[in-house]
C-alpha cells in the first residue's frame, strides 16, 4: 500500500542461505503515489537484517525525505529498533546507529508486515544472491518486480498461508 501524502515508504528484507551463511539485504523506496524513487539490492557475505533497514535509512535521508514509513516483515529487528538495547548485545552499534538516523531531523515511523506485503523487497533479496558481493542500486525499477509493483499500487491484497 502507499503511504501517506509526502511520506516515503521503505520496504525491507533479509535473507540468509542456511548451508552457506551468507545474507543478503534488499529494499525500496516509494513515494506517496507507490512510484519507484529507487531499490538496493546487497550481497553482504555476513551481517544482519538490521543493516537493511540502515541502508534504507541512507537512501531515504540521500533523496531529501523528511517523513519516512520504513516496513519490515521481521519481527525481531523491528523490535530491535524499537526497544532499550544494552551496549554488549552484538549488534549494538548498527542498531544505535539506525536508532541515531531515525531520530534526526526527520519524522520516521517503523512498523512490521507480514511476509506477503513484501514481495518486492523479498524478490530484491532473492535477486542479490545472483549479483555477487556488492552494492546494487535500480534508480528504475527491474522489470522482475513491475507485475508486484502494479499489484500493490491498485492495494490488491495477497492471501496469507497460516498453519494452524
Amino acid at each position: 500500500m502507499a503511504p501517506l501524502s509526502s511520506v516515503c515508504k521503505i520496504n525491507i528484507d533479509g535473507s540468509r542461505i542456511n548451508f552457506s551463511g551468507l545474507i543478503g539485504i534488499g529494499g525500496l523506496l516509494r513515494d506517496s503515489c507507490g512510484s519507484w524513487i529507487k531499490g538496493f539490492s546487497v550481497n553482504l557475505g555476513y551481517g544482519s537484517i538490521i543493516e537493511a533497514g540502515l541502508w534504507g535509512l541512507n537512501m531515504a535521508w540521500d533523496a531529501s525525505f523528511h517523513m519516512v514509513e520504513i516496513e519490515c516483515d521481521a519481527t525481531s529487528a523491528v523490535a530491535l529498533l524499537k526497544s532499550l538495547i544494552v551496549s554488549t548485545h552484538p549488534l549494538f552499534s548498527i542498531i544505535n546507529y539506525c536508532k541515531m538516523k531515525i531520530h534526526e531531523d526527520w519524522c520516521c515511523f517503523v512498523k512490521h508486515i507480514f511476509h506477503e506485503q513484501n514481495c518486492a523487497a523479498d524478490a530484491l533479496v532473492a535477486k542479490n544472491y545472483d549479483f555477487g558481493p556488492c552494492f546494487y542500486v535500480f534508480l528504475e525499477a527491474p522489470a522482475f518486480l513491475n507485475a508486484m509493483l502494479a499489484v500493490d499500487v491498485r492495494g490488491v491484497a495477497r492471501p496469507r498461508l497460516v498453519y494452524v
